[in-house]
């Protein structure tokens, strides 16, 4: 069952449906960690359902049984990988499950390289398309991450969008529209995925038993995004983050910083950026004049230590992060450290 925040864009999608009204090809624009993969499987699931009268999937259908079995002929979903993953064919799935394993991957990347829709698989997802359906309600096709497409594997694509096969669905994953091709975007019927509420992601962190000041840290350092911030909690992260603020304020105040960057460094760059930009976002707000209780990162210890900082530095610290997430791959060991070290002695020199 989708989770509220997806419901209304799912009916909007199904009332299309119904209405013989989508082109070949829909795009969802949204963040995984919100759920715009969930959404984009339930689309293909009801498009593919033989029972649609009741405007969601059946769950019971053959094609319903099949999909949720990973055994549908007439689905496919297109993955972001490596190159020796499309070598081995599994690149294009149709087992969801292994979908939502990249999901939750999704904030690690691989030392063999980075992820991406590659060439090769956008070729053999054409050649699927052109195969005839094998049951009643024709064909679907997801191309999660599809913001990760070469221009070259979205030029590919772009045929297939303006001539698509009949009873055919291609539904495009993408974290903005702005992310693809505007030939892709002008094609498609969009979907824009709708940001949950803080009482919406937090009913959804309560069903795993995550509730109060954890689950609050965890949707900020997610902005906002319920799964995403299920996975933190899963992680500790949220505490790792709690532990990470209060080293720096001691590190403020005695120049000792060696335990906060060993800290920092355990997370790698997307951890560094998560923490420190969500306690800079919620320092400056601090300072315009927001409640202490709607920044679940700050107390009342941390936010007399660090409020005193000015908010022009607060914003150059802020920019600085940039730096933390764009490393290249030969910048020598030791220079991770240096870097956080000297974000660290900036901040202490204003204050």
């Amino acid at each position: 069952m989708l989770q509220p925040w997806l419901s209304e864009s799912f009916q909007d999608f199904a009332q299309a449906c119904r209405q013989g009204r989508l082109p070949g090809s829909v795009i969802i624009a949204g963040r995984n960690d919100a759920g715009a993969f969930e959404l984009a499987l339930e689309c293909a699931r009801f498009y593919l359902c033989e029972h649609k009268e009741g405007g969601v999937p059946c769950g019971s259908c053959k094609s319903c049984r099949l999909l949720d079995n990973a055994a549908h002929p007439d689905f496919v979903m297109v993955r972001s990988s490596l190159k020796d993953e499309v070598d081995a064919g599994t690149d294009l799935t149709n087992d969801p499950k292994l979908l939502l394993q990249d999901n939750q991957a999704a904030a690690s990347e691989s030392p063999a390289g980075r992820r991406s829709v590659r060439i090769d698989s956008i070729r053999r997802l054409i050649d699927w398309l052109q195969i005839s359906h094998a049951l009643t309600e024709g064909k679907a096709a997801i191309i999660n991450d599809a913001h990760t497409m070469s221009e070259e594997a979205a030029n590919s694509i772009l045929k297939s969008f303006e001539e698509p096969p009949v009873q055919t669905l291609i539904i495009v994953v993408a974290k903005s529209l702005e992310a693809l091709l505007p030939t892709i975007r002008s094609r498609a019927y969009k979907i824009l995925l709708k940001e949950p509420t803080l009482q919406q992601g937090l009913e959804y962190l309560s069903g795993f038993d995550f509730t109060g000041r954890r689950a609050q840290t965890a949707l900020a350092l997610s902005l906002n995004a319920p799964y995403g911030a299920l996975r933190l909690l899963q992680s500790s992260t949220d505490e790792k983050a709690v532990e990470i603020i209060e080293l720096l304020c001691l590190a403020l105040k005695t120049g000792q910083d060696s335990e906060l960057i060993d800290k920092l460094l355990a997370l790698g760059p997307e951890g560094q950026v998560m923490i420190l930009g969500e306690l800079v976002r919620e320092l400056l707000k601090y300072k315009a004049g927001t409640a202490l209780e709607l920044l679940p990162l700050l107390d009342q210890n941390s936010a007399g230590a660090l409020c005193r900082l000015p908010a022009e530095h607060l914003f150059a610290a802020y920019d600085e992060l940039r730096h933390f997430s764009t490393r290249a791959p030969f910048i020598p060991p030791r220079a991770p450290a240096a870097l956080l070290r000297a974000w660290v002695q900036a901040l202490a020199a204003t204050r």
